[in-house]
């Protein structure tokens, strides 16, 4: 007779199933998690149960998701998901704005690495035309100087021979990038 299979001790530990809402906002299950982990920071399950924050607990949810909000922002989100001013919002409502705030966070990252790009990894400083020169040549592209000066004069919000970050974001706004 073989010998019989060892059974562990129970089952594995349940993991919360993923929202279908966190699926339809295009969220990974590692965003999903952050957000739910950050939520439930501030339920009171014995009180609320575990879909419930206060809404006075929304603006330290946002912190532990490494956001600070100001209380402008704060006050125009509790309009939006606690229009009456119950004093509670459901973890599902949490999740669609958190899920903006993170897809903006994703965002700002890519400005940020396409910017370096073109500033040969400088992240604060202008672009200027030196640095799109070198980006032309990278690229074996023939461009004359005042072909890539009128770039940066149409660019630059000021109409200068430089491009700053958030002429950058702008621009890649007007392309259609972001």
């Amino acid at each position: 007779m073989p010998p019989r299979k060892r059974t562990t001790a129970g089952p594995p530990p349940k993991k919360k199933p993923r929202v279908k809402l966190a699926q339809n906002l295009s969220l990974t299950s590692e965003e999903e998690q952050e957000v739910r982990n950050a939520f439930g920071y501030f339920t009171d399950p014995e009180e609320l149960g575990d879909d419930v924050i206060q809404s006075k607990n929304l603006k330290k949810a946002f912190s532990a998701l490494g956001f600070n909000l100001s209380t402008g922002e704060v006050r125009d989100i509790l309009t939006t998901i606690d229009p009456d001013d119950e004093g509670f919002i459901t973890y599902e409502l949490f999740l669609e704005v958190a899920a903006m705030k993170i897809k903006e966070r994703d965002k700002k990252k890519e400005v940020d690495k396409a910017f370096s790009l073109f500033t040969s990894g400088d992240s604060e400083g202008p672009i200027t035309l030196q640095h799109l020169r070198k980006v032309a040549k990278t690229l074996n592209e023939n461009v004359s100087d005042d072909t890539l000066r009128d770039m940066l004069r149409e660019a630059s919000a000021s109409g200068g021979t430089d491009v700053n970050k958030r002429d950058f974001e702008d621009v890649m706004k007007r392309a259609g990038i972001l």
